[in-house]
Order: structure tokens, then C-alpha cells, then sequence
């Protein structure tokens, strides 16, 4: 069950634009997902404490940061913030970056050995922060955030500048934090690829307002408006836990709402976490389930909403297991050979992608 451990009701006004957002934050990865320009950085700064004009409040747990008389400065909040730019001392060595961060801490915080450790940084140590490489810098200067003993990390697009490989990288790095030492993440980013791969909870932003506030599976299966974060087309996130593996033909068998499914393909241990993905592309409609088939996983379901689409098929939401939600689209032909319409049971081949496998 999430816990709210940051509350915040804040409002600026600037030329040509106003800032007026409201939304809680759970542990775990929120990410604050929307376009250039809505207002995601601003809303970071206010929540850090960097924004003096900002009125409303923001609570941390049971201490409150700013209200109406009171406004603690960013170094009160117990905030680690994380830019584009790392901004580390580059006159100092990796070393000495972290070790500014723990001269400065007030309170409890990682041990140095263990941030480490968890991002790879001991052979980093001794090189100047001046001759590191993007990827390198950004590893040190969370490492630097974590050593400061943060309530909470807000992350600024740390990955803007590195290219696919690096950002893959340290995007794994960041989804272990919040298991490893309990700091829940802000992570401000306007690339789906990040909100899927990260998120357990997404804020969308758009002109300065909180949009839409949830778990990333529960938007993605209530809203088809979520396929901005697939390039247009239906899907749903879905997430299960790895109760079987058959060795022999490299298979494991997960525990999902949706029922028992097998993924093959990668490598998943007992008892992992794994994020799945579902377009509307990867399920197929059938009267009755196939006695022999090339896809691993036929899940029963039953017709939901319809939505006739210009392209005179339909989309169709579809509902499966426990609680689980999925989409698709059908021709006009064959919704009418399925005999398709709210409340119907049929059979569904499904083609779940593996999007995040964590401990």
C-alpha cells in the first residue's frame, strides 16, 4: 500500500505563465511527466525551496515546509536534487564531490561504501570531476545527493544529455534506489520511455496544472488518452511477480491480475518483479482458445467499453483476471464475426513485453 510522504498545494505567478499545482507523492518513483515548457522544473525548484515567491504549502510527512507564515530554505527541506548539468565541484575528485556531501549532512543517511557500491563508482574515485563522462558525472552526482541525507531525491532530467546505452544504464541504477535506501524519487522527465521504464506513480503536467494523478498501471488500463506514451496506439502497463521458471525451455511463469502468464526470453529469478507491456497490437480476439498456438499466453476475457474509431473498426476494452484491464482494435468485419458488444466472453492471445524486471 503507498504512503503519502510529500503533500503540496503551491502557486507562482510569472509573466505569461502560472504555476498552480496540487498532488501528493507517494514512495517510490513519481514521475512529473509532461511537455517542454508546462512547468515541471518550476514545480521542482518550488517543492526544494528555491522559489521564495511561491505561495501555498508543501508537507513532508508530519513536518511542514511551507504554509502561510512559515517557509523552510532548501536546506531545511531535506531535499537531494539532481540536474541536466550535475553541477559538481570540478576542481575536486569524484571522492572529494561525495565526501562535500557528507561533511554537510545533519542527519542519518546511505553509508559512503554502500552508495558506492550500488552505483559503481569505485573506480571513479580518484579522477576529477573535470575529465568524466556524462554518464560517469551523473553517477557521482547522485551519489553526492544520496550521501547528503535526503528526505526526499528530486531528479531534473538527469539523463537529458547522455545517449540510449548510457541512460539505459543508469535509469536501472535509479529504479534500485528507493528499495535500497528508502528515499522516495521525484523524477521530472517528457520522455514516455523514462515514465514506463521508472514510474510506480505518474503526475502528468500540462500549462502549470496537475493533470492526472495515479499509479502507472491503473492510468494506463482506465485511460486510452494514455497512449501518449506509446505514440498514439492503446496499451496497458501490467506487473507481476515470478512464481516458476523452467529451466529447460527458459521460461517463467508470473503472478499477475490478469492470472498465471509465461514470458520467455530473459533472464528473471524467482520472486522478481517484472513490468509488462501491452499495446492493443499485442492482443488478438478469438471465439474459443487454440488448441496449438505460437504465443505463449490465452487469457479469457470479457467486452468492456466500445469506441467506434474513424477508421469504421473499433477499440475495444477488454477485461481479464482479478482486475486487469487491456485494449484493443478489431475491423468492422471482424467485430461483427465475433459478435462484439459490452459483457461478451471470448479469448484473447496475448504478447506481453517484458519493460522492467526489478528485485
Amino acid at each position: 500500500m503507498s504512503v503519502s510522504v510529500l503533500s503540496f498545494d503551491l502557486r507562482l505567478q510569472r509573466p505569461g505563465f502560472t504555476l498552480a499545482a496540487k498532488a501528493s507523492i507517494d514512495e517510490g518513483i513519481t514521475a512529473l511527466f509532461g511537455p517542454s515548457g508546462c512547468g515541471k522544473t518550476t514545480l521542482l525548484r518550488c517543492l526544494a525551496g528555491l522559489e521564495k515567491t511561491a505561495t501555498g504549502f508543501v508537507a513532508h510527512a508530519a513536518q511542514t515546509w511551507q504554509a502561510p507564515g512559515v517557509f523552510y530554505p532548501a536546506h531545511r527541506r531535506g531535499v537531494g536534487l539532481v540536474f541536466q548539468d550535475t553541477r559538481l565541484f570540478m576542481h575536486l575528485s569524484a571522492a572529494d564531490n561525495l565526501d562535500y556531501a557528507l561533511s554537510r549532512r545533519r542527519g542519518k543517511g546511505p553509508e559512503r561504501d554502500e552508495v558506492i557500491a550500488a552505483l559503481g563508482l569505485a573506480a571513479l574515485l580518484t579522477r576529477p570531476a573535470a575529465v568524466l563522462s556524462g554518464g560517469e558525472a551523473q553517477r557521482v552526482a547522485l551519489g553526492r545527493a544520496l550521501l547528503a541525507g535526503p528526505e526526499v531525491l528530486l531528479l531534473d532530467e538527469p539523463l537529458a544529455a547522455l545517449d540510449q546505452p548510457r541512460r539505459q544504464d543508469i535509469l536501472s541504477l535509479i529504479r534500485d534506489l528507493p528499495r535500497r535506501f528508502g528515499i522516495p524519487i521525484v523524477y521530472v522527465t517528457h520522455r514516455p520511455e523514462e515514465v514506463l521504464t521508472l514510474a510506480d506513480q505518474v503526475l502528468t503536467m500540462n500549462a502549470g496544472v496537475i493533470a492526472e494523478q495515479g499509479h502507472l498501471a491503473s492510468l494506463s488500463a482506465q485511460h486510452p488518452g494514455w497512449a501518449q506514451l506509446n505514440g498514439g496506439e492503446p496499451m496497458v502497463i501490467w506487473e507481476g511477480r515470478v512464481v516458476a521458471r523452467d529451466i529447460e525451455w527458459g521460461v517463467a511463469t508470473l503472478a499477475t491480475d490478469a492470472g498465471r502468464l509465461r514470458i520467455d526470453g530473459v533472464s528473471l529469478e524467482r520472486g522478481a518483479w517484472v513490468r509488462l507491456q501491452l499495446t492493443s497490437q499485442d492482443v488478438v480476439l478469438l471465439l474459443e482458445p487454440p488448441l496449438a498456438s505460437s504465443a505463449l499466453n490465452t487469457i479469457a476475457v470479457t467486452v468492456g467499453e466500445l469506441a467506434r474509431q474513424p477508421s469504421g473498426g473499433l477499440r475495444v476494452q477488454l477485461k481479464a483476471g482479478q482486475r486487469a484491464q487491456l485494449w484493443t482494435q478489431v475491423s468492422a468485419q471482424s467485430a461483427a464475426s465475433l459478435r462484439i458488444e459490452p459483457g461478451r466472453r471470448l479469448h484473447a492471445l496475448i504478447n506481453p513485453r517484458v519493460i522492467g524486471i526489478y528485485d
